[in-house]
Parts: structure tokens; C-alpha cells; sequence
């Protein structure tokens, strides 16, 4: 995953965050009585999943857009993957997209049981919003921004934001989806956190409005962009590239646009994101690149 010249997908990142996120598993056992460890070992399950870091990695890159030290916004970045990985993990089950697999292993239900699955989304959505509090240790940063950060995170992860977009996801009638209906659910349930690690340093640093709509931009064009790649690789093969056959019908772009479309749609999005971003010159490199390996992306 890591191209020449550029930081963003470096090994050496990857590395920062997973470091950071085993830090804090060790942290919890702990902490937490010896009973607790099938919880615990669920949530390292799934956080150990093969993913690409995508959304901790665009808030690492948008802090150094910004003049922030990565580092300093880890316990944030952290946050993103427990609510990510939390949502994957409730996504598979039965109810929801009822997926045995995910990334080539057993989805987290197959392995420990629904119960257990969906506490350990629930524990890792809890322990997110304690990540976010961390962000006071270094005393870097106003609690007044930090608790922006949490709001954002709620906001975007919420009803409002991912739960929302999953409402739709799983309620809509697929067979007359149109394509407004399907772009207004990937803005909320793709979108919406993709969207809030982009935004998540703005809250950190005193900033114009016009450079905060300047991330917003890129954040929302590249939100839809993910999906849109995600439902391209989705359409070139019989398996998706992550989770298998699909069981139940779900809304996606090859209803509605061909793929020759669709890569058009594409490629207009990343361009938007990169042209959103332009005027902060080197120090959007590693933003630009993200957006590139989206555009780009074979997995």
C-alpha cells in the first residue's frame, strides 16, 4: 500500500497506529478483571482484521495539514478505528447484512457468537468516546475542543450520521432505488465518518471558516468516492473483495450508473477532493495521496 515519496500509507504509520491500539487492548486487561477477557480478546479480533487505517491515517494527515504533531491526535485517530471496527462487526451480523466473512477470516459472530459480537461493537463504540478524553493528557489542547471533538464524533457517527445512513441501508427497498436515495445513504453511513476524520483536527486549532469548508469539501467528496471504488471492485468479480457472497440485496451504485459511469463519478470526486485542498500547498501531500490510492484502489 505504500507509494514512493509519500507518508501517508507508510509503513511506519500503519505502524504508529497499531502500536497505539494494542496500547490501549493491553491497557484495558489491565484494568478489567480476568472474566473479561473474551470481550476484550473479540474487540482485538476484529480491530486485527487487515484493515487499511484509512480513516486514523486521514486524521493523522489532515493534523499535519494543519501544522499539528500526528502523534498528538492518536488517542482521536484511535477512536475513528474502535467506531469503525464496531460498525463492521454489528454489519455482519444475521440481522443486519448477515456476512459469515470478513477480510478472509471468520466474521466476529462466526467466531465468538452474536452475543458476544455485539457486545464487543457495543464496548468498542463506548471505549471510543474515552479515547477522545485522552486528547487532554498532552495538554496540548483547550477542553473546550476536545469536547468539539466529541460532539463531531457523535454527530457523524450517530443518528445523524453512520446509524442513520445503516437505517436506510437496511430498510430501503432495493429494487426502484434511486440514485439520490443512494447517495443520500453512502453521505451518512460511509461518508459521515470518513468525513469526521478529516474534520477532526479542525476543532483542535483556532481556524478560519474558509480553510474549515476547504476540509470539509475534501472530506465529503472523498466520503462518496470510498463508496463508489468499494462498489466498482464489488462489480468486477462474483465475491466481494472483503465479505463473500452477498446474502441480501443491498443499495449500491452498479443499480443505477454503469461502471464507465461510475469510474467518471469517481474521478470527478477525487479531483474535487484534491482541488479543495490545493491551496495548502505541501502540506496537503499526504491528503492528495489518499485520495489518489482511492481513486486507484484494487482492494
Amino acid at each position: 500500500m505504500e507509494k514512493s515519496g509519500s507518508t501517508a500509507f507508510s509503513d511506519s504509520r500503519v505502524k504508529l497506529i497499531n502500536d497505539y491500539l494494542e496500547t490501549n487492548l493491553s491497557r484495558f486487561e489491565k484494568s478489567c478483571s480476568q472474566r473479561f477477557e473474551p470481550l476484550i480478546e473479540a474487540m482485538r479480533y476484529s480491530l486485527e482484521g487487515g484493515g487499511k487505517r484509512l480513516r486514523p491515517i486521514l486524521t493523522l494527515s489532515a493534523a499535519e495539514a494543519l501544522g499539528l504533531d500526528p502523534k498528538s491526535v492518536l488517542p482521536a485517530a484511535c477512536a475513528l478505528e474502535y467506531i469503525h471496527t464496531y460498525s463492521l462487526v454489528h454489519d455482519d451480523l444475521p440481522a443486519l447484512d448477515d456476512d459469515d466473512t470478513r477480510r478472509g477470516k471468520p466474521s466476529s459472530h462466526k467466531r465468538f457468537g452474536e452475543a458476544v459480537a455485539i457486545l464487543a461493537g457495543d464496548a468498542l463504540l463506548t471505549e471510543a468516546f474515552g479515547q477522545i478524553l485522552l486528547l487532554g493528557e498532552s495538554g496540548r489542547f483547550l477542553p473546550a475542543q476536545i469536547l468539539g471533538v466529541v460532539d463531531l464524533l457523535a454527530h457523524h457517527s450517530g443518528v445523524r450520521g453512520m446509524v442513520g445512513g445503516q437505517l436506510l441501508d437496511v430498510t430501503i427497498d432495493t429494487s426502484d432505488a434511486s440514485l439520490p436515495e443512494i447517495e443520500f445513504i453512502h453521505i451518512h453511513k460511509t461518508g459521515a465518518l470518513i468525513l469526521a476524520s478529516v474534520l477532526i483536527p479542525t476543532k483542535l486549532i483556532p481556524l478560519e471558516e474558509e480553510k474549515i469548508q476547504s476540509f470539509r469539501r475534501y472530506g465529503e467528496a472523498l466520503g462518496l468516492a470510498f463508496q463508489i471504488s468499494d462498489d466498482l471492485l464489488d462489480s468486477e468479480t462474483s465475491v466481494r473483495y472483503s465479505r463473500g457472497p452477498r446474502k441480501k440485496p443491498k443499495p449500491c451504485y452498479t443499480q443505477v450508473m454503469s461502471p464507465s459511469e461510475m469510474k467518471q463519478k469517481l474521478n470527478f470526486l477525487i479531483d474535487h477532493a484534491i482541488n479543495s485542498i490545493r491551496s495548502l500547498g505541501d502540506k496537503s501531500q499526504n491528503l492528495v495521496d489518499i485520495a489518489e490510492f482511492i481513486r486507484t484502489r484494487k482492494a
